[in-house]
């Protein structure tokens, strides 16, 4: 599968970034899909990184005591089906009467892989991270779940999930359909949480 990738990396303090928006926003995954079937991702995380930015490099009489990084990228496919963010899958495909389908597969428990991706920090550093984003305070819930987004070529028919964990939440509004899920109890959950989407065309 070929992809074109556009990538954008903002370091902190990144308050500007996430005005406007709620913690969901800061660890995500959205789709926009096209009625053949292509279409664009975007992706987005946070981590902590080694060394200073260029920002706190280049400031005097200050001592920074929290640092943290949002990374986003953008890019294209050609066929959903296929598609893996970390060990996040993705498959769509058409069924009878036109009806056609997504399917997105999130693995939980201790070996998947997606929560150390998108957070690869523990609790407390993710807690002292948000406050690096928003030193308000008011966005704690920053990197605390992950949130995926998909927009739909027609408005959505079917919203289904299994294997849920405690606070997620699958929401839809004409033919975007999106899903929260938290980070932690999402570590701890046993079995995979799978979401099912449909529409016609």
């Amino acid at each position: 599968m070929k992809s074109t990738l556009q990538r954008l990396c903002l370091l902190a303090p990144l308050a500007l970034l996430l005005t406007g928006c709620d913690g969901d926003d800061a660890v995500s995954i959205r789709i926009r899909l096209r009625e053949d079937g292509a279409g664009t991702l975007t992706s987005s995380g946070i981590l902590i990184p080694a060394d200073p930015s260029r920002v706190e490099a280049g400031t005097r009489g200050v001592d920074y005591e929290n640092r943290v990084q949002m990374s986003a990228a953008i890019g294209r496919f050609t066929a959903l089906s296929g598609v893996t963010v970390s060990d996040i899958g993705f498959s769509s495909g058409e069924g009878e009467g036109g009806f056609r389908f997504v399917k997105v597969t999130i693995p939980q428990g201790a070996a998947a892989l997606w929560p150390d991706v998108f957070v690869p920090m523990d609790e407390t550093a993710r807690l002292k991270a948000a406050g690096a984003l928003d030193p308000s305070g008011k966005s704690k819930d920053v990197g605390a779940t992950i949130k995926i987004e998909i927009e739909l070529p027609a408005p959505v028919i079917g919203n289904g999930v299994t294997g849920k964990v405690r606070g997620t939440k699958a929401s839809v509004e004409g033919s975007t359909a999106t899903l929260v899920v938290p980070v932690v109890a999402a570590r701890g959950a046993p079995e995979p949480l799978v979401w099912h989407l449909t529409w016609q065309k």
